[in-house]
């Protein structure tokens, strides 16, 4: 009996306490390790995008440097026509009607006409709406 001390706190052996205690610094440290790491990607990873921002903005700032002599062109004998703006059903704001010809340009590029902008048929309205009707199906959904 003389290698077995018992600890005074519940009869743990010297190594028991030894490995716990080991184990509790194994972990800690690790955990601490892995924050410095996750920090250190996350340095890296600003430092790049902020030189890709200031390169973003070198190219974008012509305002510093002369703008370089163009010869003057004649002007065209007639501007294109604009494009016709788009039929759109009563009660839609013009602030929708400009996001979704923006969105629309975003996603197609600029060889698209958005011709008309129409509300869909909705059978069956809701009074809770779009989203309302949304969560009673998710929250309603059977689990299997």
């Amino acid at each position: 009996m003389d290698h077995v001390l018992l600890l005074p706190a519940g009869g743990l052996t010297i190594f028991d306490a030894s490995l716990v205690s080991t184990s509790l610094v194994l972990v800690f440290g690790l955990l601490i390790l892995l924050c410095l790491i996750i920090t250190l990607e996350g340095k890296i990873f600003d430092s790049i995008n902020a030189k890709k921002r200031a390169q973003a903005q070198d190219a974008l700032h012509v305002g510093n440097h002369p703008a370089p002599a163009v010869p003057s062109a004649p002007a065209p004998a007639a501007a294109p026509a604009a494009p016709a703006a788009p039929a759109v059903e009563g009660g839609i704001p013009g602030e929708i009607i400009a996001a979704i010809s923006a969105a629309v340009y975003c996603t197609e590029g600029e060889n698209v006409t958005v011709r008309g902008i129409r509300r869909l048929p909705q059978p069956g309205k809701s009074r809770r709406g779009v989203w309302g009707d949304a969560g009673v199906l998710q929250n309603t959904r059977p689990f299997m």
